[in-house]
């Protein structure tokens, strides 16, 4: 116990200094000392390198932006820690230093041809269809016409937006669609803002009628849910429930091997439906669905699960088969891997999504462990 107050205090003494722009080479010691302040100052780094790389091809201030950006993550959403912002600080100040000492091994050897990501359609649309047959494509330039007749729907700044609930009404199903390339926000009649990420469903009724708000997901979505403690509203996705009243969270379930529910405010409950395994989550906490049928709740960096909303690519210590899968779904491109022992490295990466993707692929290479080409709609890693 008394070891473990005296880390703490040798902490608060090492963070005090470093707030105070007192960076010694004795701070800086004991400052990589800690395996987590390591990660961190890796983690920012390589985030930093990215950015001013990108920002330097449109000729702008890149120390100014990145310096914004992180103000921004601070003041927005309060995600950066103190502990990571004081790293940043210290990874300034020493990056020749630990630039060179921090490179990822890698085993040269080469290993077979891996096909990690195949899109399923050329379309890059995004389509909303109704019980009754019609189909609309949102970025048709007929659409707010189209509309007129598929229910109480309108468009507001690019974005649908269903009426309020009118149980005298008849609802009707429909399913808004996203192909690779393709994201889309729209809000559901109870007020429930969704976003939806590439390659993915949402079933949901034009407005809900009863006691409960029930909707259907396929692939990945962000809700920020109305809240009624009335009528709870549930997400089914797979063999995934979650129900919540009002909260904010992330449900991803591209594959039974990658199905997360993350929450950033309030609670929710998470079932398996097949194992009846159930978990309760607070903000900051992820429940990963294992082999078993059971839940692994853990505490995660939110970022990485909902910074796609707000148009970025964001991973932090995540393997590069991840990284290539979420890159081959947004750009609707093949994705392949000649040198299969890189599955595994783990990089930290950021960039926008809105950018080209031969410009997000230059920023793969700069990592310096990386070598990807792109060729014929298809990416391949060596």
């Amino acid at each position: 116990m008394n070891d473990k107050k005296q880390n703490i205090d040798s902490k608060e003494r090492l963070l005090d200094a470093l707030d105070a722009s007192e960076i010694t080479d004795e701070n800086l010691k004991e400052l990589l000392s800690d395996p987590d302040n390591v990660q961190d100052i890796r983690l920012l780094q390589d985030c930093r390198k990215c950015f001013i790389l990108e920002d330097s091809s449109l000729r702008g201030e890149p120390e100014v932006a990145w310096e914004n950006f992180l103000h921004k993550q601070k003041v927005k959403r309060k995600r950066l820690s103190r502990r990571l912002l004081v790293s940043f600080a210290a990874a300034v100040a020493c990056l020749a230093l630990v630039w060179g000492g921090l490179k990822f091994y890698v085993d040269p050897e080469d290993g077979q041809e891996f096909v990690a990501y195949s899109p399923d359609s050329t379309s890059i649309e995004v389509m909303l269809s109704t019980s009754n047959g019609r189909q609309i494509i949102l970025s048709d330039s007929r659409m707010d016409s189209l509309l007129e007749n598929s229910g109480r729907i309108f468009r507001q700044e690019k974005m649908l937006t269903y009426e309020n609930d009118n149980p005298i009404d008849d609802s009707e199903i429909h399913t808004l669609t996203t192909y690779g390339g393709g994201f889309y926000q729209f809000c559901l009649s109870d007020g429930t803002c969704v976003w939806l990420n590439a390659e993915s469903r949402l079933i949901y009724p034009s407005f809900f009628k009863g006691d409960q708000r029930e909707v259907e997901l396929y692939g990945e979505g962000f809700f920020r849910v109305a809240h009624d403690t009335v009528r709870p509203f549930r997400v089914k996705s797979g063999n995934i429930v979650t129900e919540v009243l009002g909260t904010e969270f992330n449900l991803r379930n591209y594959s039974q091997e990658d199905a997360h529910v993350t929450l950033l405010q309030g609670s929710v409950k998470v079932r398996n439906e097949c194992s009846s395994a159930e978990v309760v989550i607070r903000p900051g906490e992820d429940a990963f669905l294992l082999e078993n049928g059971s839940f692994e709740v853990k505490r995660v960096d939110t970022d990485n699960y909902c910074l796609w909303t707000e148009g970025y690519f964001y991973f932090d210590n995540e393997p590069l088969l991840k990284i290539m899968r979420e890159l081959g779904r947004w750009y609707n491109v093949r994705v392949v891997f000649r040198n299969d022992s890189m599955m595994h490295l783990k990089l930290h990466f950021w960039a926008q999504r809105d950018q080209a993707i031969e410009k997000a692929l230059e920023l793969l290479n700069t990592m310096g462990n990386v070598k990807v080409t792109y060729e014929k709609r298809t990416i391949f890693v060596d």
